[in-house]
């Protein structure tokens, strides 16, 4: 039987690989600041991000990578997180709107640049026309 150790990312011991990839000390560490933020979302359902680190002590980025990956129902409609592109606040998806659209319209804007050859039996590789 072989044992996968690695290094701990937050305190750097060294550990027992698991989903987590965290030691058991900065997993319980983890837990006890998901627990509070629950438990003051649940008395205080329209608290905002940053007001949440604040009051708990969580740290933001760890708070805002639970919010980002759902760890928080949807009920708490106030906890958001950074535009990917722009880091302005959003609360679903990784760009917001405005982001979105702009990368919508280069992309557009490049497949129109594009040439296409839709002639039966021609096809582009590398951009040189071949036949079959």
């Amino acid at each position: 039987m072989e044992i996968h150790t690695s290094n701990c990312p937050k305190c750097g011991s060294v550990f027992r690989q698991n989903l987590r990839n965290l030691c058991t000390t900065c997993i319980q560490e983890e837990n006890i600041f998901f627990d509070r933020c629950s438990n003051y979302l649940w008395k205080h359902p329209s608290t905002h991000t940053r007001q949440l680190s604040d009051v708990t002590g969580t740290p933001m980025d760890l708070l805002i990578d639970w919010v980002r990956t759902g760890k928080f129902p949807s009920t708490y409609s106030q906890l958001d997180y950074p535009c990917e592109s722009c880091r302005s606040p959003i609360y679903a998806g990784r760009l917001c709107h405005s982001c979105l659209g702009t990368f919508r319209s280069a992309a557009l804007d490049i497949q129109s640049r594009v040439s296409r050859r839709t002639t039966a039996g021609t096809f582009s590789v590398a951009g040189r026309a071949k036949s079959y």
